[in-house]
């Protein structure tokens, strides 16, 4: 891909990242906030009204417990909303993150190919982030709180690809001579070095969050439960 056509894909990746993650923090939070009532519901019906407490020390363990349980219900539905958000770009943006590599190492070495000169690590880290805060600015996105999130989600995308960039692909490169460079090689040494990986080892860290989310989630909801239960 072109660098137009690339900035035109970041730029819709993230109106689409927040428009998404807007509507899924909406639905996910409401379906926790639910569960919580619902269970709430449940604990009154099964175990509080056959006490026969007098009406207002019900009500208050009525509140009490839909406190708990619906605002556990919220923060667990918003965890499991990010996470689930975090997972689905994550799958979109394999062919985004290859573009956006092939275009930043192109535009690093571009200065270095025909030399034969041993580029120093540090130059070539000083110069990524040159060229990585330059594209940002080129992606030209909306001022207010939009631009200051895709800011900094885009700077967390950098900093990884700067880290594949100078442990992996320099590594590719430094396989022949610099003089010998052209851009034919960069693409190639980028495609070799698999942004699917790192993606696929984030990707298996948020399950594991998935998982400790619903685990911490079924903990929290049984505690009014096992309260009456063993008192």
């Amino acid at each position: 891909m072109e660098k137009p056509a690339v900035l035109a894909y970041w730029r819709k990746f993230f109106i689409d990242l927040l428009v998404g993650t807007f509507i899924s923090l909406i639905l996910f939070g409401g379906a926790g906030f639910t569960l919580g009532m619902t269970s709430t519901a449940i604990l009154s019906l099964v175990y509080i009204t056959p006490l026969e407490w007098s009406g207002w020390i019900s009500w208050l363990v009525i509140i009490l417990a839909g406190v708990w349980l619906g605002a556990l219900g919220l923060i667990h539905g918003l965890a499991s909303s990010i996470i689930f958000v975090v997972g689905k770009k994550l799958s979109e943006m394999v062919l985004g993150l290859h573009d956006l590599l092939d275009i930043l190492v192109s535009e690093v070495m571009f200065s270095y190919i025909g030399s034969n000169e041993k580029i120093p690590k540090k130059e070539l880290a000083a110069k990524f982030d040159n060229v990585g805060k330059k594209f940002m600015e080129d992606l030209n996105l909306k001022k207010g709180f939009f631009r200051f999130m895709s800011r900094i989600i885009f700077g967390v995308i950098l900093k990884v690809l700067k880290f594949i960039f100078l442990d992996d692909v320099v590594e590719e490169l430094n396989k022949k001579k610099s003089d010998q460079l052209g851009k034919a090689d960069i693409e190639s040494a980028v495609r070799r070095v698999g942004v699917e990986f790192v993606v696929s080892s984030i990707k298996d860290n948020l399950m594991i969050l998935h998982v400790l989310n619903f685990i911490l989630l079924m903990i929290t909801f049984c505690v009014p439960f096992l309260t009456f239960w063993i008192f």
